[in-house]
């Protein structure tokens, strides 16, 4: 069954739930990105009480383009707060187990054209379904080939 996400915005209010895709940590991390402001501004929207979720395999995007960015210790740096933030339990870092790749891979059968759906966007569909995550904060325009009203996509 097609994923569908909404492109409803949220600026107004503090999403109950919400998953990070790795356009918004980069945008987040690195000054010189064109999203680095509008980034800013909607991580001010979440509260101690917001949901907030990533995965494994959005922490290997990040993590790999923050070094080829910056450096290694800016990716170490950001490594360490994402692992202090999930102690303090204001981040849920999602494992992406074999069974949500094969849904992945399911997913991506569903969408072979245009093929810039990556298996990592997928798998971020597949776990916002699994953990019933109510909103998406990625720059990634891929995203928008998708729509319900179950879940928003910021911005």
């Amino acid at each position: 069954m097609p994923v569908k996400l909404s492109t409803r915005s949220t600026m107004n209010k503090t999403p109950v739930s919400v998953f990070i895709d790795s356009s918004s940590w980069i945008s987040f991390v690195i000054p010189t990105d064109s999203n680095y402001l509008r980034s800013l501004n909607i991580f001010q929207l979440f509260t101690k009480q917001t949901k907030i979720y990533t995965s494994l395999f959005i922490i290997d995007e990040i993590i790999t383009k923050i070094r080829r960015v910056l450096d290694q210790n800016e990716a170490d740096k950001l490594y360490r707060r994402l692992i202090s933030l999930e102690k303090k339990r204001a981040l849920n870092i999602l494992a992406v187990s074999k069974g949500d790749v094969n849904s992945a891979m399911n997913l991506l059968r569903q969408y072979p054209t245009p093929n810039t759906l990556t298996l990592t966007d997928a798998t971020n569909i597949v776990l916002i379904r699994k953990y019933k995550i109510e909103t998406l904060f990625t720059f990634d325009l891929d995203f928008k080939k998708f729509s319900s009203p179950s879940l928003t996509l910021l911005p």
